[in-house]
Protein backbone atom coordinates (compact mmCIF):
# COMPACT_ATOMS: atom_id res chain seq x y z
CA UNK A 1 0.00 0.00 0.00
CA UNK A 2 1.65 3.24 -1.08
CA UNK A 3 1.89 5.95 1.41
CA UNK A 4 -0.94 8.49 -0.50
CA UNK A 5 -3.51 5.06 -0.36
CA UNK A 6 -2.38 4.75 3.70
CA UNK A 7 -3.14 8.75 4.27
CA UNK A 8 -6.68 8.11 2.47
CA UNK A 9 -8.01 5.53 4.75
CA UNK A 10 -6.64 7.11 7.81
CA UNK A 11 -8.59 10.12 6.63
CA UNK A 12 -11.66 8.15 5.73
CA UNK A 13 -11.65 6.16 9.32
CA UNK A 14 -11.13 9.25 10.98
CA UNK A 15 -14.71 10.10 9.52
CA UNK A 16 -16.08 6.65 10.02
CA UNK A 17 -17.28 4.36 12.49
CA UNK A 18 -18.86 1.08 11.49
CA UNK A 19 -19.12 -2.71 12.72
CA UNK A 20 -15.97 -3.48 15.15
CA UNK A 21 -13.28 -2.80 12.86
CA UNK A 22 -10.78 -0.84 15.07
CA UNK A 23 -7.06 1.25 14.67
CA UNK A 24 -5.52 -1.65 15.75
CA UNK A 25 -6.79 -3.82 12.69
CA UNK A 26 -5.60 -0.98 10.60
CA UNK A 27 -1.91 -0.68 12.08
CA UNK A 28 -2.24 -4.60 11.03
CA UNK A 29 -3.09 -4.29 7.46
CA UNK A 30 -0.69 -1.29 6.97
CA UNK A 31 2.18 -3.41 8.36
CA UNK A 32 1.61 -6.27 6.51
CA UNK A 33 1.02 -4.61 3.25
CA UNK A 34 -2.55 -5.08 2.97
CA UNK A 35 -4.13 -4.61 -0.86
CA UNK A 36 -4.69 -2.09 -2.22
CA UNK A 37 -9.19 -1.77 -2.50
CA UNK A 38 -10.72 -4.17 -4.57
CA UNK A 39 -13.11 -3.01 -7.65
CA UNK A 40 -16.61 -3.80 -6.48
CA UNK A 41 -17.94 -4.96 -9.53
CA UNK A 42 -21.01 -4.17 -10.96
CA UNK A 43 -21.13 -6.22 -14.05
CA UNK A 44 -23.69 -8.98 -13.86
CA UNK A 45 -21.87 -11.29 -15.79
CA UNK A 46 -19.13 -11.17 -13.04
CA UNK A 47 -21.65 -12.96 -9.98
CA UNK A 48 -21.65 -16.62 -9.78
CA UNK A 49 -25.16 -17.58 -8.22
CA UNK A 50 -25.27 -20.71 -6.43
CA UNK A 51 -28.45 -23.39 -5.68
CA UNK A 52 -29.60 -25.08 -2.90
CA UNK A 53 -27.18 -28.21 -3.27
CA UNK A 54 -24.09 -25.40 -3.44
CA UNK A 55 -23.18 -25.64 -6.75
CA UNK A 56 -22.73 -23.19 -8.99
CA UNK A 57 -26.20 -22.28 -10.96
CA UNK A 58 -25.00 -22.37 -15.30
CA UNK A 59 -26.91 -18.48 -15.14
CA UNK A 60 -24.49 -15.86 -17.10
CA UNK A 61 -26.76 -12.73 -16.28
CA UNK A 62 -29.28 -11.65 -14.42
CA UNK A 63 -31.76 -10.94 -17.59
CA UNK A 64 -31.43 -15.28 -17.49
CA UNK A 65 -31.93 -15.66 -13.87
CA UNK A 66 -35.21 -13.40 -14.00
CA UNK A 67 -36.32 -15.63 -17.02
CA UNK A 68 -36.01 -18.63 -14.76
CA UNK A 69 -37.92 -17.04 -11.49
CA UNK A 70 -40.62 -16.03 -14.05
CA UNK A 71 -41.65 -19.54 -15.94
CA UNK A 72 -40.02 -21.86 -13.06
CA UNK A 73 -42.39 -24.05 -10.93
CA UNK A 74 -42.70 -23.41 -7.08
CA UNK A 75 -42.11 -26.76 -5.84
CA UNK A 76 -41.95 -26.16 -1.69
CA UNK A 77 -42.03 -23.83 0.45
CA UNK A 78 -40.84 -23.16 4.03
CA UNK A 79 -41.53 -20.57 6.67
CA UNK A 80 -38.73 -17.92 7.25
CA UNK A 81 -37.73 -17.78 11.33
CA UNK A 82 -37.08 -13.89 10.63
CA UNK A 83 -38.74 -10.98 8.91
CA UNK A 84 -41.89 -9.23 10.09
CA UNK A 85 -43.57 -9.35 7.09
CA UNK A 86 -43.93 -13.08 6.74
CA UNK A 87 -41.58 -14.02 3.72
CA UNK A 88 -41.10 -17.47 2.57
CA UNK A 89 -38.24 -19.44 0.92
CA UNK A 90 -39.49 -21.10 -1.94
CA UNK A 91 -37.89 -24.31 -4.04
CA UNK A 92 -38.72 -24.04 -7.77
CA UNK A 93 -37.22 -25.98 -10.38
CA UNK A 94 -37.16 -26.03 -14.39
CA UNK A 95 -35.54 -28.43 -16.97
CA UNK A 96 -34.37 -29.87 -13.95
CA UNK A 97 -32.33 -26.92 -12.51
CA UNK A 98 -33.33 -26.08 -8.96
CA UNK A 99 -32.81 -22.67 -7.17
CA UNK A 100 -34.36 -21.54 -3.98
CA UNK A 101 -35.68 -17.60 -3.91
CA UNK A 102 -38.02 -15.58 -1.21
CA UNK A 103 -41.39 -15.30 -1.67
CA UNK A 104 -43.10 -12.13 -0.46
CA UNK A 105 -47.13 -11.22 -0.91
CA UNK A 106 -47.03 -8.47 1.55
CA UNK A 107 -49.49 -5.36 0.40
CA UNK A 108 -50.36 -3.19 3.05
CA UNK A 109 -51.81 0.53 3.01
CA UNK A 110 -52.81 2.45 6.16
CA UNK A 111 -53.68 5.63 5.78
CA UNK A 112 -51.66 6.58 8.98
CA UNK A 113 -49.52 4.14 10.86
CA UNK A 114 -46.76 4.84 13.89
CA UNK A 115 -43.52 3.36 13.14
CA UNK A 116 -40.99 2.38 16.18
CA UNK A 117 -38.22 5.24 16.36
CA UNK A 118 -39.54 7.13 13.67
CA UNK A 119 -43.18 8.57 14.39
CA UNK A 120 -46.69 8.84 12.31
CA UNK A 121 -46.26 8.47 9.03
CA UNK A 122 -49.17 9.34 6.42
CA UNK A 123 -50.27 6.82 2.90
CA UNK A 124 -47.74 4.56 4.92
CA UNK A 125 -47.33 0.83 2.44
CA UNK A 126 -45.64 -2.61 3.02
CA UNK A 127 -45.81 -3.43 -0.51
CA UNK A 128 -44.16 -6.76 -2.04
CA UNK A 129 -43.96 -4.45 -5.49
CA UNK A 130 -40.95 -1.90 -3.96
CA UNK A 131 -38.87 -4.86 -4.34
CA UNK A 132 -38.76 -4.91 -8.01
CA UNK A 133 -38.70 -1.27 -7.75
CA UNK A 134 -35.71 -1.07 -5.87
CA UNK A 135 -34.32 -3.90 -8.23
CA UNK A 136 -34.70 -1.34 -11.87
CA UNK A 137 -33.45 1.58 -9.88
CA UNK A 138 -30.02 -0.47 -8.52
CA UNK A 139 -29.70 -1.20 -11.97
CA UNK A 140 -30.86 2.06 -13.52
CA UNK A 141 -28.00 3.64 -10.89
CA UNK A 142 -25.14 0.81 -12.11
CA UNK A 143 -25.20 -1.44 -9.41
CA UNK A 144 -25.29 -4.70 -8.50
CA UNK A 145 -25.70 -5.35 -5.07
CA UNK A 146 -29.75 -6.26 -5.04
CA UNK A 147 -30.29 -10.14 -6.06
CA UNK A 148 -32.61 -10.35 -9.22
CA UNK A 149 -36.34 -10.30 -8.37
CA UNK A 150 -39.41 -10.61 -11.02
CA UNK A 151 -43.12 -10.34 -10.16
CA UNK A 152 -45.61 -12.90 -10.66
CA UNK A 153 -49.25 -14.02 -10.21
CA UNK A 154 -49.85 -17.15 -8.25
CA UNK A 155 -53.18 -17.93 -7.91
CA UNK A 156 -54.88 -14.56 -8.80
CA UNK A 157 -52.17 -12.76 -6.31
CA UNK A 158 -49.22 -10.75 -7.54
CA UNK A 159 -46.16 -12.05 -5.62
CA UNK A 160 -42.51 -11.33 -6.05
CA UNK A 161 -39.75 -13.95 -6.08
CA UNK A 162 -35.71 -13.05 -5.31
CA UNK A 163 -32.74 -15.25 -6.09
CA UNK A 164 -31.28 -16.41 -2.47
CA UNK A 165 -28.25 -15.97 -1.35
CA UNK A 166 -27.26 -19.47 -0.58
CA UNK A 167 -24.51 -19.31 2.16
CA UNK A 168 -24.54 -15.53 2.75
CA UNK A 169 -23.89 -13.87 6.29
CA UNK A 170 -26.06 -11.39 7.83
CA UNK A 171 -24.07 -8.50 9.52
CA UNK A 172 -25.98 -9.16 12.55
CA UNK A 173 -24.07 -12.66 12.31
CA UNK A 174 -20.75 -10.53 11.28
CA UNK A 175 -20.97 -8.20 13.96
CA UNK A 176 -21.88 -10.98 16.84
CA UNK A 177 -19.10 -12.96 15.88
CA UNK A 178 -16.57 -10.73 15.77
CA UNK A 179 -15.63 -11.33 11.62
CA UNK A 180 -13.44 -8.51 10.15
CA UNK A 181 -13.83 -8.11 6.12
CA UNK A 182 -10.18 -8.05 5.21
CA UNK A 183 -10.24 -4.82 3.37
CA UNK A 184 -11.62 -2.51 5.46
CA UNK A 185 -11.67 0.37 3.13
CA UNK A 186 -13.71 -1.19 0.77
CA UNK A 187 -16.10 -2.19 3.61
CA UNK A 188 -16.88 1.09 4.84
CA UNK A 189 -17.50 2.30 1.01
CA UNK A 190 -19.62 -0.24 0.30
CA UNK A 191 -21.60 0.82 3.21
CA UNK A 192 -21.63 4.29 1.80
CA UNK A 193 -23.11 2.81 -1.37
CA UNK A 194 -25.68 1.75 0.71
CA UNK A 195 -26.38 5.18 2.63
CA UNK A 196 -26.90 6.51 -0.54
CA UNK A 197 -29.02 3.95 -2.35
CA UNK A 198 -31.20 4.16 0.97
CA UNK A 199 -31.74 7.80 0.55
CA UNK A 200 -32.80 7.84 -2.61
CA UNK A 201 -35.47 5.85 -1.25
CA UNK A 202 -35.95 7.02 1.79
CA UNK A 203 -35.05 3.50 3.66
CA UNK A 204 -35.95 3.81 7.42
CA UNK A 205 -35.90 0.06 8.16
CA UNK A 206 -32.40 -0.73 7.12
CA UNK A 207 -30.78 -3.23 10.00
CA UNK A 208 -27.90 -5.13 10.36
CA UNK A 209 -30.90 -7.99 9.33
CA UNK A 210 -31.19 -7.26 5.20
CA UNK A 211 -27.46 -6.84 4.93
CA UNK A 212 -26.35 -9.83 3.80
CA UNK A 213 -22.26 -10.51 2.84
CA UNK A 214 -21.54 -13.34 0.19
CA UNK A 215 -18.12 -15.57 0.38
CA UNK A 216 -16.20 -12.40 -1.39
CA UNK A 217 -17.44 -9.92 1.27
CA UNK A 218 -19.47 -7.92 -1.06
CA UNK A 219 -22.38 -6.25 0.67
CA UNK A 220 -26.20 -7.47 -0.95
CA UNK A 221 -29.33 -5.36 0.07
CA UNK A 222 -32.66 -7.00 0.89
CA UNK A 223 -36.01 -6.27 2.10
CA UNK A 224 -37.55 -3.17 0.31
CA UNK A 225 -40.95 -3.47 0.74
CA UNK A 226 -41.16 -0.54 3.26
CA UNK A 227 -39.62 2.06 1.21
CA UNK A 228 -40.25 4.76 -1.66
CA UNK A 229 -43.02 6.79 0.76
CA UNK A 230 -44.52 9.55 -0.44
CA UNK A 231 -42.15 11.68 1.41
CA UNK A 232 -39.80 14.21 -1.06
CA UNK A 233 -37.43 15.01 1.77
CA UNK A 234 -34.13 13.01 2.34
CA UNK A 235 -34.03 10.93 5.83
CA UNK A 236 -32.90 13.21 9.05
CA UNK A 237 -30.32 10.74 9.78
CA UNK A 238 -28.72 11.40 6.21
CA UNK A 239 -25.42 9.15 6.92
CA UNK A 240 -23.91 9.85 2.99
CA UNK A 241 -20.38 11.35 3.41
CA UNK A 242 -18.69 9.63 0.01
CA UNK A 243 -20.25 8.50 -3.52
CA UNK A 244 -18.77 6.18 -6.26
CA UNK A 245 -17.71 7.87 -9.34
CA UNK A 246 -19.63 5.62 -11.28
CA UNK A 247 -22.78 5.95 -9.08
CA UNK A 248 -22.69 9.66 -8.90
CA UNK A 249 -22.69 10.01 -12.80
CA UNK A 250 -25.34 7.66 -12.85
CA UNK A 251 -27.12 9.52 -10.14
CA UNK A 252 -27.03 12.67 -11.92
CA UNK A 253 -27.25 11.40 -15.58
CA UNK A 254 -30.79 9.37 -14.99
CA UNK A 255 -33.75 11.55 -16.46
CA UNK A 256 -37.05 11.04 -15.38
CA UNK A 257 -38.89 9.69 -18.18
CA UNK A 258 -36.35 6.10 -17.67
CA UNK A 259 -37.24 6.15 -13.78
CA UNK A 260 -40.52 6.27 -15.25
CA UNK A 261 -40.37 3.92 -17.65
CA UNK A 262 -38.66 1.36 -15.60
CA UNK A 263 -40.38 2.06 -12.16
CA UNK A 264 -43.70 3.33 -12.96
CA UNK A 265 -45.18 -0.26 -13.22
CA UNK A 266 -44.24 -0.76 -9.32
CA UNK A 267 -44.79 2.67 -7.73
CA UNK A 268 -48.39 4.59 -7.56
CA UNK A 269 -47.59 8.77 -8.82
CA UNK A 270 -47.22 10.26 -5.64
CA UNK A 271 -44.28 7.64 -4.65
CA UNK A 272 -42.66 8.64 -8.22
CA UNK A 273 -42.85 12.37 -7.66
CA UNK A 274 -41.25 11.97 -4.34
CA UNK A 275 -38.51 9.82 -5.76
CA UNK A 276 -37.76 12.55 -8.22
CA UNK A 277 -37.53 15.77 -5.08
CA UNK A 278 -35.46 13.29 -2.81
CA UNK A 279 -32.89 12.76 -6.34
CA UNK A 280 -32.71 16.20 -6.77
CA UNK A 281 -31.93 16.60 -3.08
CA UNK A 282 -29.16 14.02 -2.71
CA UNK A 283 -27.41 15.08 -5.81
CA UNK A 284 -27.47 18.98 -4.15
CA UNK A 285 -26.16 17.02 -0.73
CA UNK A 286 -23.38 15.32 -2.80
CA UNK A 287 -22.55 18.73 -4.57
CA UNK A 288 -22.09 20.75 -1.37
CA UNK A 289 -19.83 18.04 0.15
CA UNK A 290 -17.67 18.35 -2.56
CA UNK A 291 -17.94 21.96 -2.48
CA UNK A 292 -16.66 21.82 1.39
CA UNK A 293 -14.26 18.90 1.10
CA UNK A 294 -13.18 18.50 -2.43
CA UNK A 295 -14.02 16.13 -5.02
CA UNK A 296 -10.85 13.85 -4.42
CA UNK A 297 -12.16 13.13 -0.95
CA UNK A 298 -15.62 12.44 -1.78
CA UNK A 299 -15.64 10.47 -4.54
CA UNK A 300 -14.06 7.81 -4.91
CA UNK A 301 -13.42 4.37 -7.05
CA UNK A 302 -13.44 0.51 -5.93
CA UNK A 303 -10.58 0.20 -8.63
Amino acid sequence: MTRQEKRRLFRFLASQRYGCISVAVLAVLLMTGAATPAHAGTSAENQVWIGPDGKPLPFRTNEEIEEFLLAAEIVEMEEIPVGITDPRKALLEKDSIQLSACYRDVDIYRRQETLPGIGVRRNWRDCCKFECAAYELGKLLGLNNIPPVVMREIKGEEITLQIWLEGALMETDRANLKKNPPNPWRHGMQWQVMHIFDALIHNDDRNAGNMLYDKDWKLWLIDHTRCFPRISDLPQNLKVKHCERNLWENLQGIDEDALEEHIAPYLESAELKALFKRRTKLIKHIEELIEQRGEKRVLFSFY
